[in-house]
């Protein structure tokens, strides 16, 4: 660490050619260099990626990361093409889809752990690179994201926009609801839409997004949760997960008059939780029943019955004058037109609770809670950097010496 190779890496990276030839290399070495033993000593490559400032040496290590991750995602759209070839295969997906997916069952491509750790790393270090998030590539041909994934799969290309992202978490939702459940990636995945509904409602930002999609997922979360409860609680606190999805709803509830694009869009909400009442319900009397016996459970699922105020305020409002506008008009089952309609009639006389810190969340530290999972990560990176490395070329450690002694 002494001899330091950092301005010889930036010099590849903002150099096109060089890029080209050795900018994954250069990417790779630099994570590498960064995480090395930086909990237990300061590390210099830390605090000099973290005042980089120099556009084109960003531009170039974001093009390096998009170019990688694009080809993680074009290898993975191949393996399901291949895989979902033919009639047969076709009909057994079908049916598959029916049941709950093993985890052995998902596509999977080998991940590609040393260049999520970069992005991870320059968006957590350095936040000029924060703008280069928000630049598109035209140089690379991105292919959109897996519509199934494995859960180590990368977050989406550079160029991101918060409906895509918002898009990318229903999509890790409701594909990832199966035996081997990866509750501590859906737990990440809820607290991102959190933050991001904070960030709105914060800013006042009326994303036009189709949100009843987002509600759909959650309210299929919940009920994935209600029907494996015997199987996800000997191994999970399942009533985690499921606080942060109420009080999500609860957000929307209180302040998407500040966030949602419409009027009609909160109107959509009271219709989506009228519509699945039977969830909700459902949760209820779980979580009732949890939290009125003694076992390790109690507490938790006591905060549970208590986020669930609203939403049942507004199922029991509601509910009884659907059912008598049904009757009123002789019709056995309401179109979702006339169920909005008799919604905007009765705002006036719902009441609800005032529900404090639901727009309060933990920032992120890495340290300490996360430094046991990066240790294993570099470890991981660099047994493969160094399966894979090539010893019968010095073409790299030849390039470094050059671009070391330009001044």
């Amino acid at each position: 660490m002494i001899n330091s190779i950092f301005e010889a890496i930036l010099q590849i990276l903002s150099h096109t050619p060089s890029r080209i030839q050795h900018g994954y290399d250069a990417v790779v070495l630099l994570v590498l260099l960064v995480n090395y033993r930086k909990y237990e000593s300061v590390n210099p490559y830390i605090v000099k990626l973290s005042i980089v400032d120099d556009e084109t040496t960003l531009n170039g290590m974001g093009l390096v990361i998009s170019q990688a991750l694009s080809e993680y995602n074009r290898q993975y759209k191949d393996k399901e093409e291949e895989a979902q070839g033919g009639f047969f295969s076709a009909f057994t997906n079908m049916v598959g889809s029916m049941f709950i997916a093993d985890a052995e069952e998902k596509i999977t491509v080998h991940t590609n752990e040393a260049i999520l750790l970069a992005l991870y790393e320059a968006v957590h270090l350095n936040r000029n690179f924060i703008t280069v998030l928000a630049q598109s590539h035209p140089e690379i041909d991105i292919v959109s994201t897996p519509s199934v994934a494995a859960p180590t799969m990368p977050i989406a290309p550079l160029g991101t926009t918060p409906p895509s992202l918002d898009n990318l978490m229903v999509e890790f939702i409701v594909s990832h609801m199966m035996k081997d459940f990866p509750m501590d990636l859906y737990v990440r995945c809820v607290q991102v839409i959190h933050k991001l509904i904070c960030y709105q409602k914060k800013c006042r930002i009326r994303l036009h997004y189709t949100w009843r999609e987002l509600w759909t997922a959650l309210i299929n979360l919940l009920k994935f949760l209600l029907s494996h409860e015997t199987t996800l609680l000997a191994k999970y606190n399942i009533f985690n997960l499921a606080l942060l999805v109420v009080n999500l709803f609860n957000m929307f509830i209180t302040y998407g008059d500040t966030f949602l694009p419409t009027p009609s869009s909160y109107d959509e909400l009271y219709y989506e939780i009228v519509r699945m009442h039977q969830v909700f319900d459902n949760l209820y009397c779980m979580v009732l029943r949890v939290s009125t016996n003694t076992g390790q459970w109690k507490e938790p699922a006591s905060k549970v019955t208590h986020a669930l105020g609203n939403i049942r305020a507004i199922i029991n409002h509601f509910n009884p004058k659907i059912e008598s506008f049904a009757a009123v008009n002789h019709i056995s089952q309401l179109s979702e037109d006339q169920v909005l309609e008799v919604v905007r009639s009765n705002y006036d006389t719902l009441t609800l609770k005032l529900q404090d810190g639901l727009d309060q969340y933990e920032r992120y530290s890495e340290q300490p809670k996360e430094v046991a999972f990066f240790k294993e990560l570099v470890r991981s990176i660099s047994l493969n950097v160094r399966k894979n490395v090539s010893l019968t070329t010095l073409s790299q450690d030849v390039l470094l010496k050059e671009f070391s002694t330009i001044s």
